[in-house]
């Protein structure tokens, strides 16, 4: 019986080379998987490049749209002031920050500081089936704190946010523009900008250079830097926090970065703020 004997297949040294390097590229392929499915269970993620500058400055431009054009009543403009229900309702702030919601059972409301030296209301977050205080010493007695005149942030302990990119930095919006309503004399030097987008930081810079106004003017310098800022948020997801970044603008201070690291779990705590000075301005109005 004669027996066939299969052909010798020689694999030469190049066809080896080539199958080491696809296995090489298969095992790193899988690696690559494995850690971007750990990173993506963590929440390790940046997730706020996908929308646009405009975008972002819409919710701050919205947000400012509620309360820029409201007068302070003339009931409220003495000391101790009484509200009367008839004013600025602050739950209102809900229907741009879509993606915020009070803790359930709680609503926002507020009191009002005033002296001939300043004025600005105080936020406070209370239960739905419970009254209002109607004036700051009824405010302040209540919580124990007669002598201060600062307003607390304690009221952003209620809310609750949806764990978007989009909700944190409304979270950060609420933070920083939720007093910006009824301010009166000092009370007015709380005004910080966000601003995400360049055509903003033009207009402000443009508004500061009219010869009509009596704020110090910006320099070449200022006007310069200013063009060239880096001004879309920045929002990173880590594990149990979440970063904020963004670019304020301020008459007492010009453009500052800030960051803010927010836990993930509620009550979403500020756990820590920073910031930098990015381009230095001051208007040379003192109060």
């Amino acid at each position: 019986m004669k027996i066939k004997q299969k052909p010798l297949r020689f694999v030469s040294h190049q066809s080896s080379k080539s199958l080491c390097r696809q296995k090489i590229l298969y095992v790193f392929g899988v690696i690559w998987l494995c850690i971007s499915a750990v990173s993506c269970s963590s929440g390790n993620k940046t997730s706020s490049t996908h929308q646009t500058t405009s975008y972002w400055q819409s919710i701050v431009d919205s947000m400012e749209s509620l309360t820029q054009n409201l007068l302070l009543p003339e009931h409220m403009r003495k000391e101790d002031a009484v509200k009367t229900g008839k004013e600025f309702d602050v739950n209102k702030y809900f229907s741009v920050l879509n993606h915020l919601s009070m803790q359930p059972g709680y609503i926002l409301d507020y009191v009002y500081f005033f002296n001939m030296m300043g004025g600005s209301p105080f936020i406070y977050a209370r239960e739905i089936d419970k009254s209002p205080y109607l004036t700051l010493s009824k405010y302040k007695e209540a919580l124990g704190e007669i002598s201060s005149d600062k307003p607390r942030d304690w009221y952003m302990d209620h809310i609750q946010i949806d764990d978007t990119a989009e909700g944190y930095f409304q979270f950060i919006v609420l933070y920083i523009m939720g007093r910006q309503f009824y301010l009166y004399y000092h009370g007015l030097s709380d005004d910080a900008k966000i601003v995400c987008d360049r055509a903003i930081a033009k207009n402000i810079l443009a508004e500061l250079s009219n010869p009509n106004i009596i704020w110090a003017k910006p320099d070449f310098t200022q006007k310069f830097r200013a063009r060239f800022l880096k001004l879309k948020p920045r929002i990173k997801f880590s594990a149990d926090r979440v970063l904020v970044r963004i670019v304020i603008f301020t008459k007492w201070g010009g453009f500052i970065q800030r960051s803010y690291s927010i836990s993930r779990n509620f009550p979403h705590i500020i756990l820590q703020e920073e910031e930098k000075t990015l381009v230095y301005y001051n208007c040379a109005v003192m109060f």
